[in-house]
């Protein structure tokens, strides 16, 4: 998990009428960039740095954070008034926003979470601070007020209970991954390193005209290298996470690929739209990689045999162990499914039937697979 550094300020995490917000947030990634040009902005108000190479340089993380909140402190405010602003390093964007947000709410020096202790630093804070609201509400009613108690509850149980978005979050709390699904929202501003100063004010002064202005820019590509050199990514219909990705290629603001059919699905009149019903759909989140192609796997039970779908959609036993592509074997410490899928079973020749299966290994690491032919294979991570 990256060590990283980060910097919240609360005036501005809401944008303005005159996007005077945006270009502070600017001001404060430029300043940021001086001591490493790896700026993100992953949130209104919030830009992170990872400090491996800058703790290094500066002499650790304590001292890295003081130079960053003596720079931010010379930064003006949307009004020109004094900004204030919070600077925390932690293990993970979650806990180093946490503790930036400590920092910023009491005025103090910036918080330095020591490697290794984010599960400590994290266990008073409310649940409420993972931002799902329907999950925390549950959690307090079963008294559960804290990420410490979140985390100490068996991550099977969870899984269970709270599906696997529920569980990605109780990973985060536990401290064993980085940031809960979504938390990332650069919606304001982009990196201070990718985005020149003079442009800045028109990407959040004014929609209509930075996106003219990117359109005449891809056009421009367009033109020189042909129409489909640019493309943009269009979710549609499927059952797999690699058959629900399109790339199309781009054509105008809406993105009318080709002009043919509805815009929102890439211009393809074949391409179906995600809400359409698809028995055997793995249900949400995604995997946040997708592997192409696929990588064989073994998944066994707990006598050593090899786990099986049956033909009513069930597994042939618990699933206890997981190996990739020859690798050691993985405990397998909570699953959920399968989710049998069986497409055009009106042709035999073209009859495809598979089933998907979650699961999460002792490593805190969640997989999907899928069965084929009697072959598992893996297809995605999920962290």
């Amino acid at each position: 998990m990256p060590r990283l550094l980060v910097v919240h300020c609360p005036s501005l995490t809401r944008e303005g009428e005159h996007g005077r917000e945006g270009r502070a947030l600017a001001r404060v990634a430029a300043a940021v960039a001086h001591f490493s040009p790896a700026v993100e902005v992953v949130r209104p108000g919030i830009c992170a740095v990872a400090t491996r190479g800058p703790s290094r340089y500066f002499g650790g993380d304590a001292a890295l954070a003081r130079r960053v909140a003596d720079a931010v402190a010379a930064v003006p405010g949307p009004a020109g008034d004094p900004l204030i602003a919070g600077v925390g390093v932690a293990d993970g964007l979650f806990a180093a926003t946490l503790a930036a947000t400590a920092a910023a709410s009491t005025g103090a020096a910036p918080v330095v979470v020591p490697p290794g202790e984010t599960p400590a630093f994290l266990a008073p804070w409310p649940v409420a601070v993972l931002e799902r609201p329907e999950l925390a509400d549950v959690l307090v009613r079963l008294g559960i007020r804290t990420l410490g108690h979140f985390a100490a509850l068996p991550a099977p149980h969870v899984l269970a209970r709270f599906g696997t978005d529920g569980a990605a979050c109780h990973r985060v709390a536990r401290g064993i991954a980085g940031e809960p699904p979504g938390f990332r929202r650069p919606s304001m501003a982009c990196p201070a390193s990718t985005v020149p100063a003079s442009c800045q004010p028109g990407f959040w002064g004014g929609a209509a005209a930075a996106a003219a202005r990117a359109g005449q820019a891809v056009a421009r590509v367009q033109q020189l290298l042909g129409p489909e050199a640019v493309v943009v990514g269009r979710l549609h219909g499927g059952r797999s996470p690699a058959e629900r990705a399109r790339l199309v290629p781009w054509a105008g603001s809406g993105s009318r690929a080709g002009g043919a059919g509805d815009h929102r699905w890439g211009g393809d009149r074949r391409a179906q739209p995600p809400g359409a019903p698809w028995p055997g759909q793995v249900p949400p989140p995604a995997p946040i990689v997708v592997l192409a192609p696929v990588r064989r796997a073994e998944l066994a039970d707990g006598t050593g045999r090899r786990v099986a779908v049956t033909g009513r959609g069930l597994p042939s036993a618990p699933p206890a162990r997981l190996s990739v592509d020859d690798g050691p074997w993985q405990p397998v410490v909570a699953w959920a499914g399968p989710w049998p899928a069986d497409e055009r079973w009106w042709s035999g020749r073209s009859r495809r039937r598979r089933a998907r299966i979650q699961l999460v290994t002792a490593a805190g690491t969640a997989y999907l697979l899928v069965l084929e032919h009697g072959t598992w294979w893996l297809e995605g991570v999920y962290a």
